[in-house]
């Protein structure tokens, strides 16, 4: 995986970068060097591209959230987009969506998306999830817990229920992984709440991921030092968009040499671009 600062005397964490999808397109873009605004905006309008360049970047996972989802808003250019994300790369795509039926997650798992973050279903439809989990195993369905002050709010009809038995319950149903956030980390960089991550990991034996909030190296230190082991993952999104990262002015000088070349993925989101040869 990527280098991100001094090692660390432990396993590290495995750093999984975020993009974010709306209509089937990303709502960031990567800070480059001046000069190349074209490459980067480019990437954003073309998910795939953005996926290849995380790929070669080094990247041994990749974080897709469905915006849309979260407001009770679901559109098919969002799931067409992450199969073809998933096909253009040899690594997992782990896919987060407040879809509500069982049928979307099975299409998207039978299509190749490697792995779907079940949220609310779990809740509502405990049945259907099991029938995922053993269709698929717990390595591909895994579950999502987007909480705020220890509570998950699962929408209308359920409302909000104590984060400790909503990890309590995902886990009966066979569980093995879980996406843990806190609303109030989510692309504010002000680092994540380390205790509140030890809670929760101390509530269950599932592997955990947390994400938001990361703004820099010291945050994953600070992570890494304190974080029981079944923590063993972070997400990041607006920190690497914006590199805060060291590394990653290695990778902007590369990629600036091949901007002229970008405006190929403009025109044609299908075909290979110079990017390939990162």
């Amino acid at each position: 995986m990527p280098s991100f600062g001094r090692p660390f005397a432990t396993d590290m964490l495995l750093v999984i970068p975020s993009i974010e999808l709306r209509s089937g397109r990303c709502q960031r873009c990567i800070q480059g060097a001046r000069g190349t605004e074209s490459l980067y905006g480019a990437l954003s309008e073309h998910p795939v591209e953005l996926a290849q360049l995380f790929r070669r970047e080094n990247f041994k996972c990749i974080h897709v959230t469905d915006i849309e989802s979260f407001t009770g808003c679901f559109d098919e250019a969002t799931l067409e987009t992450v199969v073809e994300m998933q096909k253009s790369v040899d690594i997992p795509i782990e896919f987060v969506t407040f879809q509500n039926n069982a049928d979307v997650y099975r299409q998207l798992l039978e299509r190749g998306v490697y792995r779907v973050a079940v949220n609310v279903l779990a809740w509502t439809e405990p049945d259907a999830v099991r029938e995922l989990l053993d269709e698929f195993s717990p390595s591909r369905v895994i579950f999502g817990c987007r909480a705020h002050n220890g509570d998950v709010d699962l929408g209308e009809g359920v409302g909000m229920v104590p984060d400790e038995e909503y990890i309590r319950h995902v886990h009966e149903l066979g569980g093995r992984r879980l996406i843990y956030t806190e609303q109030d980390w989510e692309g504010n960089l002000t680092g994540e709440d380390v205790d509140t991550v030890i809670r929760i990991a101390s509530l269950t034996p599932m592997r955990i991921t947390t994400a938001g909030g990361i703004a820099s190296p010291q945050d994953l230190w600070d992570l890494q030092s304190r974080l029981p082991k079944n923590v063993d993952s972070v997400v990041i999104g607006r920190a690497l968009f914006e590199n805060r990262f060291p590394c990653q002015a290695i990778w902007r000088a590369a990629e600036a040499k091949l901007e002229p070349d970008i405006h190929r993925v403009a025109h044609s989101i299908g075909q290979q671009s110079s990017i390939s040869r990162l």
